[in-house]
């Protein structure tokens, strides 16, 4: 008989919590569509496939596993919308001088640590876009803030269209190639040195270095017209970034390396997350020190250091990985201030299941993630129809 999860709900619970998620979803997603029927035709069919995995999030308590299904399609439907918009809309995907001038720069939740000491000591925003655009500062900067009231640190495994791509690089393979035993869990810590680098560093030049030099990103989204050698060197550096933190060490490994390794917005979220109440605990009555989370933890947020300690990293995102190998069901969402519950207290009451500390937190994270990917999944479905329409009549 399959091992009852800790976070599954009963029936009715599991019902009651995708109904209302429904309602919701179908609020924000279908009703600015009205006059569109196209987009409306998309929204209503994301809105059947988040339905869908909602329920079974909730009646299996395999967050882990369906998380990781909405995650990668959000993350993939970004690529496959983000570049077409720049080729609609500027002919091309490259930045150039002329774009950079004009301030036509989407701005990236990535750039936010870097620009926080330039405006607060200068008044001055370092970053190439305007203030009020679609993709702009201030609804960028809004977007993050009430992801880190929501989410907290689990935006990097609900809300960062980047990180769901090495999650889904690391989903490919159905084995590890590559062991991590031998891991130096040291190395986790580098992209908090790295923040600190590129802060600095920001602040002095006046200069977001890091979507100059480091981001690995660039190589799917827009990078500065190859022009000089300079920005040749800079283009490889996103190529090998890419393909060696985002494609290849996840294939082998299994494992988010960029976003456990690298990435520096990352360590920031680590921080700011703090003011989110929700936690991932470790039941120290019931934990046997297996290592069974160690060795599976995505983004190596649990060491065996942490684990002696019945706690988890700084650095956790809230994927819920661990909480779906624990063998002892020792590892749960919690929050500030509130105590750890048996599996049997869980289920003491309808009421009780609904607003259990891992009920509000994935409601929450699936709404706040159905909202955010839900106009880009919708219009790359909108692209497929018309790409297909196109073919058919090509074929005629």
């Amino acid at each position: 008989m399959p091992r009852t999860l800790i976070c599954s709900h009963s029936r009715p619970a599991s019902i009651f919590l995708t109904t209302v998620l429904f309602f919701m979803m179908a609020f924000l997603l279908v009703g600015g569509n009205r006059n569109h029927p196209g987009m409306m035709a998309a929204s209503l069919a994301y809105l059947a496939f988040m339905t869908v995995l909602a329920y079974l999030l909730f009646r299996s308590g395999r967050v882990h596993r369906y998380r990781s299904i909405f995650f990668s399609v959000y993350a993939i439907a970004f690529v496959l919308n983000f570049i077409p918009m720049l080729l609609e809309t500027r002919g091309h995907i490259a930045l150039t001088g002329r774009d950079i001038a004009n301030l036509d720069t989407p701005l990236c939740h990535l750039t936010i640590p870097m620009l926080i000491l330039p405006g607060l000591v200068y008044g001055v925003l370092i970053f190439p876009t305007k203030l009020f655009a679609d993709m702009g500062f201030y609804p960028m900067l809004f977007l993050w803030l009430g992801a880190t009231v929501v989410l907290g640190k689990g935006w990097c495994s609900w809300g960062c269209f980047y990180g769901g791509l090495d999650e889904f690089f690391s989903k490919l393979l159905p084995k590890r190639i590559v062991s991590s035993r031998k891991f130096n869990y040291a190395l986790r810590w580098f992209p908090f040195a790295l923040l600190l680098v590129i802060v600095i560093w920001s602040f002095l030049a006046l200069d977001p270095v890091y979507c100059g030099w480091l981001c690995p990103f660039k190589a799917v989204t827009e990078f500065v017209q190859p022009t000089n050698w300079l920005i040749w060197v800079q283009t490889g550096i996103f190529l090998a970034l890419f393909l060696g933190l985002v494609v290849v060490l996840p294939l082998l490994m299994k494992r988010r390396t960029q976003c456990g390794l690298f990435c520096p917005f990352g360590a920031f979220q680590s921080f700011v997350g703090l003011a989110n109440p929700y936690r991932v605990r470790i039941d120290k009555e019931k934990c046997n020190q297996c290592g069974a989370c160690v060795d599976q933890c995505p983004t190596f947020a649990i060491t065996r250091e942490t684990l002696a300690k019945n706690k988890v990293s700084i650095t956790c995102a809230r994927c819920g990985r661990c909480m779906e190998i624990c063998p002892r069901d020792a590892i749960q969402f919690s929050l500030l201030g509130v105590p750890l519950r048996g599996q049997d207290a869980g289920r003491a009451g309808f009421l009780r299941e609904v607003f259990r500390p891992d009920s509000l937190f994935t409601f929450g994270a699936l709404l706040f993630g159905a909202v955010i990917s839900g106009g880009m999944v919708a219009q790359v479905m909108l692209r497929f129809v018309h790409l297909a329409r196109a073919g058919s009549f090509l074929f005629r």
